[in-house]
């Protein structure tokens, strides 16, 4: 019998969320959730009845395995929801999960909407082996060391970076006088989504034409030919 569930949800368009992940989200008696905006707004436009949460973030994780555990102890089933896409991946709660899991309650996941996947899916690029770089530093005079740094490897390079940071990343990487395509996975699934690939000035021009200059967005590079 399954005590706890990491579940995933919608990263852009809610009709992605599974049949299996409604039933569970349904019948749990509790949530585990990285923002109660979030948490909320999912299950106000899912049609879900709010349960009893706990917020796991980076500031109240410890608080949330003290809060859960005596509900887990007493049998009652819980899941756990980051604010969008599949949890633990580029998310709190990975303390949370070792905790449970150390008491000896079962866990399982509910798999779905995977935002690095879901680009790599649509991307216009051969992968052969890719490299996942995560998020680089905010630092302007870091930023541009790391990318450089970077671009040495030979395999696809994936990078995932926040909203207001897309110009600024295409601008770096048209300063390094990057010799690789790229490709721009923004707000995937969403109805404003756009897949915009080629060399960095051509990406420069086109958001510029597009009028973006912020968004959820992946970078892949494209690997060396």
């Amino acid at each position: 019998m399954i005590d706890f569930y990491i579940i995933a949800t919608p990263i852009g368009n809610y009709d992605d969320i599974s049949i299996r992940a409604l039933k569970i989200l349904k019948e749990a008696d509790f949530v585990v959730c990285e923002s109660e905006k979030e948490y909320k707004k999912l299950f106000s436009i899912l049609s879900l009845e709010e349960k009893k949460y706990f917020l796991c973030n980076e500031h109240d994780e410890s608080e949330a395995i003290e809060l859960a555990l005596p509900l887990l102890e007493r049998g009652e089933k819980g899941v756990l929801i980051s604010d969008c896409g599949t949890p633990l991946f580029e998310d709190p709660g990975h303390k949370f999960l070792s905790e449970i899991t150390k008491k000896g309650f079962k866990v399982s996941s509910v798999p779905g909407a995977n935002a690095l996947m879901t680009a790599l899916s649509l991307s216009p690029f051969k992968i052969t082996h890719f490299y996942y770089a995560g998020r680089i530093s905010p630092r302007n005079y870091e930023r541009k060391s790391e990318l450089t740094n970077l671009l040495k490897r030979d395999e696809t390079i994936i990078i995932i970076e926040t909203p207001y940071r897309l110009e600024n990343i295409v601008s770096l990487f048209k300063e390094i006088n990057a010799k690789r395509r790229l490709f721009i996975a923004y707000n995937l699934t969403m109805d404003n989504e756009e897949l915009i690939w080629g060399y960095p000035d051509e990406i420069e021009k086109i958001l510029k034409s597009k009028n973006i200059s912020k968004g959820e967005f992946i970078v892949v590079v494209e690997e060396k030919r």
